[in-house]
């Protein structure tokens, strides 16, 4: 008799577990989104002249390389006007920590508003410089300090893509031939025109790779130099914040 009871008890508690794992919601897939209803903060920033990585970072409160997982702005006539960017902190160096979600708002149509280029497969990754908003969260920043694109090398470490329009001169012994595994270190640019493409292998320093099928050509633009991240990091001159224990307070 007391084997069927306990027998009966221990049924029963297995049924209560597997109720309870089962009525746990499934994981989201969905992409963070604005509330339209919500009072974001628009407040222009106006563009900053620096003269070094150094004075970027004592200006902004958030300084991180980030990942663009979602955008999701407001057009009008198939520009960008106003809304939101969402990025994930993968590199904290200022004011957040690795996995905060940064929410970057975005007013107007000069060339300095920070919008982002929508989430292509793992989504595109930034040195960022960021000024906090009036909300909680949520920041402010301007081109091109707010968006100074991050690559894949092909051991794994994180190099930032040079040249970019800085406004600054870095020291051209920090700049390698770097070997990009990253799908955002090639463009393609099978639509441009011949003289794009030459102008922008001048500009940018990138290779010209063609390939083509039985219909077609394909162009596309390989970026080959960068500066490794732990160089850029020195540059930023941030001190690093003790760390408070238990005991100390």
């Amino acid at each position: 008799m007391k084997t069927k009871t306990l027998n009966i008890l221990i049924c029963s508690f297995l049924a209560m577990f597997l109720n309870e794992v089962t009525a746990q919601p499934e994981p989201s897939n969905l992409l963070p989104e604005a509330n339209r209803d919500y009072a974001f903060d628009y407040t222009p920033l106006e563009p900053v002249k620096f003269a070094s990585f150094a004075e970027a970072a004592a200006w902004a409160d958030v300084v991180a390389i980030a990942q663009v997982i979602n955008i999701d702005y407001l057009q009008t006539r198939e520009l960008n006007a106003s809304g939101q960017g969402f990025l994930t902190v993968r590199v904290p160096y200022k004011g957040v920590k690795k996995d905060d979600l940064l929410i970057i708002s975005s007013k107007g149509f000069e060339e300095h508003v920070c919008y982002y280029p929508d989430r292509v497969e793992e989504g595109q990754r930034y040195l960022v410089f960021l000024k906090e908003s009036a909300n909680q969260g949520e920041y402010h920043g301007f081109k091109p300090f707010c968006q100074l694109q991050v690559l894949l090398t092909d051991t794994g470490e994180y190099a930032l893509r040079y040249p970019q329009e800085l406004g600054f001169e870095l020291d051209p012994e920090l700049v390698r031939e770097l070997n990009f595994n990253d799908p955002h270190s090639e463009i393609d640019a099978t639509e441009w025109t011949h003289i794009a493409r030459e102008q922008h292998q001048q500009e940018y320093d990138t290779t010209l790779r063609e390939d083509s099928d039985m219909f077609q050509k394909y162009f596309y633009l390989q970026y080959t130099r960068g500066i490794m991240i732990y160089e850029i990091r020195k540059l930023l001159q941030l001190t690093t914040q003790p760390r408070i224990h238990s005991d100390q307070i």
